[in-house]
C-alpha cells in the first residue's frame, strides 16, 4: 500500500516538475527566439519544429524498442492522426449536447447548434497533419510493391 502511496506520488511530483520545466523553456524560447520573427516565420518555425519534433519521437521509439522505423512511422501517424481528429470532431457534439440538455431541462438558450468543422489553423495542429500525411504516404509507397 505505501509502496503504491509513494509511486503515485513520485510520478505526480515528476509530472508537475516535468510541466513546469516545460513552461520555463516555452517562456525563454518566445522571449528571447519567437519574439524577433514575424507571424508568418513564427508559424513556419513552430510548423517544421512540430514536424522535427514528432519525426525525433518516432526515430527514438523505434531504436528503443528495436523495431523497423517505417513501421513505428504507420503506428505514430495513425495515433497522432487520431489524436488531433477526434477531439475536433466529438467536441461539437458534446457542446450540442450541453445546450440541448439546458434548453430543455432548464429553459437556457445558449446559441446555435454547430455543425462539425474541420480541427483548426493552429501550428502544432498544421505540424502533426503534415507529418501524418507524409508518413501514411512514406510507408505506403514502401509497402506498395507488396501489394501489386
Amino acid at each position: 500500500m505505501i509502496v503504491k502511496f509513494l509511486a503515485s506520488f513520485s510520478f505526480l511530483v515528476m509530472a508537475v516538475l516535468f510541466a513546469g520545466v516545460l513552461s520555463k523553456v516555452s517562456s525563454v524560447v518566445e522571449t528571447r527566439f519567437l519574439s524577433k520573427l514575424s507571424a508568418r516565420e513564427q508559424r513556419i518555425f513552430l510548423i517544421g519544429g512540430t514536424v522535427f519534433l514528432e519525426s525525433c519521437l518516432v526515430m527514438l521509439l523505434a531504436k528503443a524498442n528495436e523495431w523497423s522505423y517505417i513501421d513505428s512511422l504507420f503506428v505514430a501517424s495513425l495515433l497522432l492522426l487520431a489524436l488531433i481528429w477526434l477531439p475536433a470532431y466529438f467536441r461539437p457534439y458534446q457542446e450540442n449536447a450541453s445546450r440541448t440538455i439546458g434548453r430543455f431541462h432548464r429553459g437556457l438558450h445558449s446559441g446555435e447548434i454547430d455543425i462539425h468543422k474541420s480541427g483548426s489553423r493552429h501550428p502544432f495542429f498544421i505540424g502533426t497533419l503534415i507529418f501524418c500525411t507524409v508518413g501514411l504516404l512514406t510507408v505506403f509507397a514502401y509497402y506498395f510493391s507488396y501489394v501489386t
